[in-house]
């Protein structure tokens, strides 16, 4: 596992500063990361997550974001537009 989650790091280290779409999932329970959702390389209960800063989002909704960090499994992001 640990290998495994050094790999993870250096992929999702790899997309901080790219655009993915994110379909979001619902509401996080980080204070710093209003959201949860995923882009289109995470499948649900297999890969991380990528957690949203936003104040407000519509769950269901797909926006488009620029990511700022990660870690081992999850991603951080920004929106930077709407679809």
């Amino acid at each position: 596992m640990s290998e495994q989650a050094a790999i993870s790091l250096a992929v999702d280290k790899a997309l901080i500063g790219s655009i993915q779409d994110v379909l979001i999932e619902e509401k996080s329970d980080r204070p710093d990361y209003a959201f949860m959702g995923r882009c289109r390389r995470q499948a649900p209960e297999i890969d991380g997550v990528t957690y949203v800063k936003t104040a407000k989002a519509r769950i269901g909704s797909i926006v488009s974001c620029r990511i700022t960090d990660s870690d081992e499994y999850d991603l951080f992001a920004e929106i930077i537009g709407r679809h």
